[in-house]
């Protein structure tokens, strides 16, 4: 991850730092890197498989907390840590990128290692200290996919080595070790690779150059997104990842299908936990999803639902580029991923179209008031055709290993045409879910954002461009039926 503090370096769209909010317990957490059994963890801290029994209190009693930062609105939680283990004037800064509703991410930098020259970097993600949902923040299954495709990333590398061909990994932080033990830091945790680039908060990516490296960052998002569509999750331990159900009709639902029924449990009862809200508009906003909802569900066992391995919440700015080149080094934030429809990222990826810029006060950034036309930003349609086509290159060559499931299926531009305002408006309205989610949280107090008020104020909105997406962009004629 990339902390991006130099927003003179980067541009105002990318990473600023926030007032932290949620510090840890450092004591126990070094007492649990220095005891921890990974064999890579200590290579990282202490350059050799081993470690004594004074290393603990070495890192214990040199930590003093510092606190500093500017606010900023951001969709990651990322505190700074600085460790000077190896000094009388030691420090522990935490910085915090705020507004994100999602799992608190830490950074450990760690100076003055003896089998280093320079900082060791390490990044920590836990879930919050308290959790509204049972299946949310679902950190092992994130943890589980970074190692799958870490070990994915391994064999390509081996196979392309040998001959040219397309680039078919999928950049990831490299995981190092994850803790169940909810006693260390109060919830469960698991630390990463720290990868230096840099995040865009804002997808005109004003601090890019050039139109033409705009266009090729877009394009390489693309690439990216279509890659992990294409990964053999059978192969790579992501059997048990996820839903598996990849056909159609009441007795094999599509992933949509499922999602629907699921996503209408959650509102039901965020709807029952909220407080301090007017009944009668809680009541009026769970009616106006209800009904998008069903309007949704007449359709979903006919869309196209190809199969296979989701990321879940791909977006521009879930995904670190290259400090200077446009091009994707790493995907950030896999909480979400499951296996499904493949549409589904691809959505989420043009939700930016229909929503507006950054100055508008949504709290995230969109493109939906920008005209583009000579800025490198591609269009919704090109967005779509670019997909398709690196989705083609994806699966040159493993044509043979997909006719099990949908995934054996290229993606066609007409059909992700003609279905595009189907799969946003689901995409919308899951947004809504997750909105109504953060109200709900911060009605009770466990909002893990301090901007959670502002983003439960856009739930109405919300609502009105989801049924606004249905009307202009309707699916296509089908056979209507709900299971709902």
């Amino acid at each position: 991850m990339t902390s991006d503090d130099a927003s003179s370096r980067h541009g105002d769209d990318t990473v600023r730092t926030t007032p932290v909010r949620n510090p840890i317990n450092i004591e126990s957490l070094s007492s649990w890197i220095v005891n921890h059994s990974s064999p890579v963890l200590q290579s990282l801290i202490f350059g050799v498989e081993g470690r004594s029994t004074q290393d603990e209190h070495w890192l214990q009693e040199r930590m003093q907390v510092k606190q500093f930062g500017k606010r900023i609105i951001h969709v990651l939680n990322m505190n700074i840590y600085n460790f000077y283990p190896e000094t009388d004037d030691c420090s522990l800064v935490h910085k915090y990128i705020g507004f994100g509703q999602s799992n608190p991410t830490y950074l450990l930098i760690i100076t003055n290692l003896s089998h280093r020259n320079d900082a060791l970097k390490v990044v920590l993600r836990r879930k919050p200290n308290k959790i509204a949902h049972p299946s949310s923040h679902a950190l092992h299954r994130e943890f589980r996919v970074l190692e799958s495709l870490l070990r994915y990333n391994k064999q390509l590398k081996q196979q392309q080595q040998q001959q040219q061909v397309f680039d078919k990994s999928v950049p990831i932080p490299t995981p190092y070790a994850y803790c169940k033990d909810e006693t260390i830091l109060g919830a469960e945790f698991y630390l990463m690779e720290f990868v230096q680039g840099r995040i865009f908060v804002d997808p005109r990516m004003t601090s890019i150059g050039s139109k033409e490296e705009r266009t090729e960052a877009f394009k390489d998002a693309l690439r990216v997104m279509a890659n992990i569509h294409n990964v053999p999750w059978w192969l790579i331990g992501l059997e048990k990842h996820g839903g598996r159900a990849s056909g159609k009709g009441k007795t094999n639902p599509t992933y949509i299908e499922r999602q629907l029924q699921r996503l209408l449990q959650i509102t039901s009862k965020q709807s029952q936990l909220m407080k301090g809200s007017d009944k009668h508009d809680v009541k009026k906003v769970e009616k106006s999803i209800r009904q998008i909802a069903q309007v949704l569900s007449q359709h979903a066992s006919q869309c196209p639902n190809p199969f296979g391995l989701l990321h879940g919440d791909f977006k521009i700015d879930n995904l670190i580029f290259h400090p200077t080149e446009p091009r994707v080094i790493a995907v950030l934030d896999w909480e979400l991923s499951t296996m499904g429809d493949g549409y589904c990222d691809l959505a989420n990826f043009c939700m930016m179209y229909f929503m507006p810029s950054i100055e508008k006060g949504w709290g995230v950034a969109g493109l939906g008031d920008m005209k583009l036309e000579g800025t490198g930003i591609l269009t919704r349609p090109e967005v779509v055709s670019s997909y398709c086509q690196y989705h083609d290159k994806a699966r040159q060559g493993n044509e043979h290993l997909t006719t099990r499931t949908n995934a054996s299926r290229a993606a066609d531009y007409n059909e992700a045409m003609a279905w595009a305002g189907f799969y946003l408006s689901f995409l919308f309205f899951k947004n809504c879910v997750i909105v109504q989610g953060v109200a709900q949280r911060a009605s009770i107090g466990v909002a893990s954002s301090a901007a959670a008020s502002k983003v439960a104020g856009l739930l109405p909105e919300m609502v009105r461009l989801t049924k606004h997406i249905l009307k202009e962009f309707p699916p296509p004629k089908t056979q209507l039926k709900s299971n709902l």
